[in-house]
């Protein structure tokens, strides 16, 4: 019987206690600047799994360390991070693929005479899961579609495979009439498979490996580009893998990333003006969410914050009020000439 990870986390991951929870705070200094803060903690299986890496190295100064929970007696595997920034920063630039979980944060600080003021934005950007797999969409919301979790795994290979050829079209000259007639033909593949009630047996040698929950069938793929050997350069099926490889990361991070919490932390100076907080204590913006919250669509965190500034306020008043008595003077002493 085929041992995939794939198929068991449906039925029990989405009704298990969540294993990682990340703690993000940004507190804004009056300067602009900004120090940045992260904190994972989870058992060592899920914190390691690098669905929601921590920032490391350059100006990153982390630490990792170990702690018994007095409740379970299990070990507790805690990852921080911290960094001075300013401005924007990516953390994972769109030239690394489709596989990381995306959270840009930008900053902003600006000012006039009477006030500044300060802003920040962070999105967590939405996995598209609706639109790339929509199986395995609804498998998340329903695990209780035995049917449908079988079929989830050939969904991702056909998306991975798309996207894949759709990749090489322009370098290798692949028309999009012999696109469709190769993802058409895995397609029967996998209907024949699943007619036959051998839909996993055809898909033996993607057993997952380490802490993947799914990896391509080699194999299966190798075999069914020999119809189109003709149509096709040599090779084509390792070059055709190769260019899946990104976008079966991108799954495996989705698949993972069901099990993390997050919380974020926002300080200001001044005064809250804006924001999109879940609550507020003392001086504190609070937001607690899950990954479901940018599972499908862009998840935002925003605020703004003002500081005035009272001594130009006043010399504003009193040179207003200077103005305002010398034009009095002005016209008075014109009346009396008159």
């Amino acid at each position: 019987m085929r041992n995939t990870k794939l198929v068991l986390l449906f039925f029990t991951a989405f009704l298990s206690f969540q294993c990682v929870e990340t703690l993000i705070t940004v507190r804004v200094f009056p300067d602009g600047k900004y120090l940045m803060q992260f904190r994972s903690e989870g058992d060592e299986k899920d914190i390691y799994d690098r669905d929601f890496p921590i920032p490391a190295g350059g100006k990153w100064a982390s630490d990792i360390v170990q702690k018994g929970d007095p409740e379970s007696g299990e070990t507790v595997h805690i990852i921080s991070s911290q960094a001075i920034l300013n401005g924007s920063t990516t953390f994972h630039d769109v030239n690394k693929g489709p596989a990381p979980q995306r959270h840009p944060i930008t900053v902003k600080k600006w000012s006039n005479f009477f006030s500044t003021q300060y802003s920040f934005n962070q999105i967590f950007k939405g996995r598209g899961i609706h639109n790339k797999y929509p199986l395995l969409a609804k498998s998340m919301s329903d695990t209780g579609k035995e049917d449908l979790n079988e079929k989830v795994e050939t969904e991702i290979i056909m998306y991975c495979l798309q996207m894949g050829l759709e990749n090489l079209q322009d370098d290798h000259g692949l028309d999009d009439l012999l696109i469709e007639r190769i993802l058409n033909h895995f397609r029967g593949v996998f209907y024949k498979a699943e007619e036959e009630g051998n839909l996993f047996g055809v898909l033996n040698d993607s057993t997952a490996r380490g802490n993947e929950s799914f990896v391509l069938p080699a194999q299966l793929i190798k075999i069914n580009f020999r119809p189109f050997s003709k149509d096709l350069p040599a090779g084509f099926s390792e070059l055709c893998m190769a260019a899946m490889m990104p976008y079966v990361q991108e799954a495996n991070i989705t698949v993972k990333l069901h099990d993390d919490s997050f919380k974020f932390a926002g300080i200001l100076p001044g005064v809250i003006t804006a924001s999109n907080s879940d609550s507020v204590s003392n001086d504190t913006l609070w937001w607690t969410f899950g990954s479901d919250a940018f599972i499908n669509d862009d998840y935002v965190i925003e605020a703004a914050s003002i500081v005035y500034h009272p001594k130009r306020i006043q010399i504003a008043i009193v040179i207003g009020a200077l103005g305002i008595l010398l034009g009095l003077v002005f016209i008075s002493k014109r009346r009396k000439s008159s």
